[in-house]
């Protein structure tokens, strides 16, 4: 069973038992929540409307505002974030979007991490154009420049931790300090990571987010996202769903929930599959690096070891000798490992960051965020690890040496 580091109380359940039982383990009727198939109900009066009309997202009134089955899942998904309430979201970038939406207005300002994910950059430069927001990007390795970057009228600091692809660690505990220090909200994506390896709100920041399409979903056959903090933080999330409508559909709600009850078994096995070969591949010829925080010598690792109790995540990303075109060989010769965009499941995969995740920010805007053109960066499932050890060295073996 997991345990929950964090988790004060000797008689509550470890994080595992709450993954797959939720936050009311002392239930009965069905083991699976009901699909409640409609997006309207009715009442027997005017009062009784309102009054459900009023509870938001916890109620049964009309699926915009607020629906059973999703609810039930948002609860969970508040439980293993250690947060007072959760909303769930058609995909990662909709939760995204939506928390921004609830916090900035017309010039307002926000810094951000250069590493963020290329989806983050693409709502933060529509956001300048069509809203008026002005931010600025920071170097997630360069953290003692961070506070260089806040303004009168900064109003939130986003970070992610591990960042999307090159892993560098953000010590959440400073980055919260900062931000409040400044008058800012201290927002996380905790994707990489997952509710069950960290917890940002423990650590002082007001909003977490994640792509439930990646290791809560973990079976790259769904999209989803949530954001999870305190209750009245997220209220003014929940309004922003409300009008502009990105509210997810029951049955996925409940594949949400399905999926929940092996989380925290797949990321063990994927953690464990993804330190071991971060190891291997360090001593593999033909790979300049490999950028894991589970390895001694990563530059987070430390930080990562306080935040990350759990295990050190299920991305590993190599840069491999030879730049875009060695990278791109050895993509083309897996046979395992599926080459694919997205992260978090089951499944094996490889990914061009340039190609993929970070081709909005073309290459100029890569190197400033240190991601190489040579860039791999390889999800790790829950096969064999011997089985994915030889598919990559099968595969690193076939770059030709002119490329090298």
């Amino acid at each position: 069973m997991v345990s929950d580091p964090n988790d004060s109380h000797a008689t509550r359940p470890g994080l595992g038992t709450r993954a797959v039982h939720g936050p009311d383990p002392d239930h009965t009727g069905p083991m699976s929540t009901p699909i409640v198939h409609s997006s309207t109900f009715g009442f027997e009066s005017l009062d009784a409307m309102n009054d459900e009309q009023q509870r938001g997202a916890a109620s049964a009134y009309y699926q915009r505002v607020g629906h059973p089955t999703v609810h039930v899942v948002e609860r969970r998904l508040a439980d293993l974030e250690g947060a007072e309430a959760a909303l769930l979201f058609p995909s990662g970038m909709a939760a995204i979007s939506s928390a921004f939406l609830a916090y900035l207005k017309h010039g307002d300002h926000v810094v951000a991490l250069d590493q963020c994910y290329g989806g983050t950059h693409d709502l933060l430069q529509w956001g300048s154009e069509h809203f008026g927001w002005q931010y600025t990007l920071v170097d997630g390795r360069e953290p003692d420049r961070f506070e260089a970057a806040f303004r009168a009228n900064t109003r939130l600091f986003h970070v992610e931790s591990p960042t999307n692809p090159m892993l560098c660690v953000v010590d959440l505990d400073r980055g919260a300090r900062l931000a409040h220090s400044k008058g800012a909200l201290f927002t996380c994506d905790n994707t990489y990571a997952s509710p069950i390896g960290q917890h940002p709100l423990a650590h002082g920041a007001d909003l977490v987010m994640h792509s439930a399409t990646k290791s809560i979903g973990g079976h790259s056959d769904l999209l989803a996202g949530f954001v999870a903090g305190a209750r009245q933080a997220v209220e003014r999330v929940w309004k922003v769903r409300k009008v502009f409508g990105p509210m997810p559909d029951p049955a996925l709600a409940w594949q949400i929930e399905r999926s929940l009850k092996t989380l925290a078994l797949r990321l063990t096995a994927m953690n464990a599959n993804a330190a071991q070969l971060a190891a291997q591949l360090s001593t593999l010829a033909g790979i300049r690096q490999v950028y894991y925080p589970g390895l001694a010598g990563h530059p987070g690792h430390a930080i990562a070891a306080r935040q990350m109790p759990l295990g050190f995540g299920h991305v590993v990303s190599i840069d491999v000798i030879g730049g875009a075109a060695a990278a791109e060989a050895v993509v083309n010769h897996l046979r395992l490992i599926r080459h694919a965009p997205s992260l978090g499941g089951v499944d094996s995969l490889a990914s061009l960051p340039a190609h993929t995740s970070h081709i909005q920010l073309g290459a100029e805007g890569r190197a400033r965020a240190g991601i190489p053109e040579g860039v791999i960066r390889l999800s790790i499932g829950v096969e064999d690890a011997v089985d994915l050890w030889a598919d990559l060295v099968q595969a690193l073996a076939k770059v030709p040496a002119a490329v090298r």
